[in-house]
């Protein structure tokens, strides 16, 4: 009878050696998939398919990432971020069209309108992810002046896997070929050491300010005077002195989106010149809705050219 009871107790310490051995591989890869933070973007998917679905005047659950990209795993900047540890710039680049995917899905994928017609506000934006670029990544081999290239960056959503069927850029922009974007100018930089928003953005049915807002003698801050300056949407344009000229990329592209300075006269808007002009963004037409979106884009946080996309309302908390 003793010799039965020790085995029995043997076997139940071996037992509860397995199970605590089995939760802690289960734990493991729970963290290792984020299921929280999956859940928290399948709750914004959620709300905005709920919304377009049912017309509630219900705000989204929809919040800000906040992410920190590092080669040696410090950030300095953020407490507590997500940290996404990289040694090359095509893991920078990768990172960064992950984000920048998972914040179209998050949105309906151009699919969705989530804020019906409007008459007065016409920019919906949403942060889906506030990123800082970590000083460690100054010594990636590539990195110069400590900026990362935005052009190399859409280079990369043109010519990477977003899944087995589509690149990136397919799935962001129904195509591969920006050609006639990027002959307009160039993507600028993103400089290291600073953060940036991930941001998209969906236009109200009824107005459509980031390509008609210069035409309107609108944009994006008030006129001064006889002469004043204007930083804004504009669409791609030509080197014309007088009027503006859009062009109309293969795919789905609705065209680019020009963040300059540009005269303004007290008889209406003339385009003299854009001051160091920089493509800030790429609109696209929704996929069988009226609306549309301006693709996820990188801006630094808080600057001018952020402020120049004339958000009217942030949908995303913080």
């Amino acid at each position: 009878m003793k010799n039965k009871k020790g085995e029995l107790s043997t076997q139940q310490i071996v037992l509860m050696i397995i199970l605590i051995a089995s939760f802690l591989v289960i734990f493991f890869f729970l963290l290792r998939l984020s299921i929280g933070e999956k859940s928290e973007e399948q709750l914004c998917r959620n709300s905005v398919l709920q919304k377009a679905s049912v017309f509630s005047d219900a705000p989204l659950q929809c919040y800000r990432n906040y992410i920190c990209i590092t080669k040696d795993g410090s950030c300095e900047e953020l407490v507590k971020p997500e940290k996404i540890k990289v040694s090359s710039l095509d893991e920078v680049y990768n990172a960064l069209a992950n984000e920048m995917a998972d914040c179209w899905w998050m949105f309906g994928e151009g699919k969705v309108e989530y804020v019906g017609k409007d008459f007065i506000k016409s920019n919906y934006c949403s942060i889906c992810s506030q990123i800082y670029f970590d000083n460690s990544l100054e010594s990636l081999e590539g990195v110069e002046n400590k900026k990362i290239s935005k052009d190399e960056l859409y280079g990369y959503l043109t010519k990477n896997k977003y899944s087995k069927e589509q690149t990136y850029s397919q799935y962001l922009l129904g195509t591969t070929d920006l050609s006639q974007i990027s002959s307009q100018g160039s993507f600028g930089n993103i400089e290291i050491g600073k953060q940036y928003f991930n941001v998209m953005g969906i236009i109200s049915e009824v107005k459509d300010p980031w390509t008609t807002s210069l035409a309107a003698g609108g944009g994006g801050g008030a006129l001064t005077g006889t002469f004043g300056s204007i930083i804004g949407f504009l669409k791609v344009i030509l080197p014309v002195t007088t009027g503006i000229a859009a062009l109309t990329p293969p795919g789905w592209v609705y065209g680019a989106v020009i963040i300059g300075s540009a005269l303004v006269t007290g008889a209406g808007l003339t385009i003299s010149d854009l001051i160091e002009p920089e493509i800030g963004a790429i609109v696209v037409e929704g996929r069988g809705i009226e609306n549309k979106f301006m693709s996820p884009t990188l801006q630094e946080a808080e600057s001018d050219k952020f402020k120049a996309l004339n958000c009217e309302e942030i949908l995303t908390y913080t």
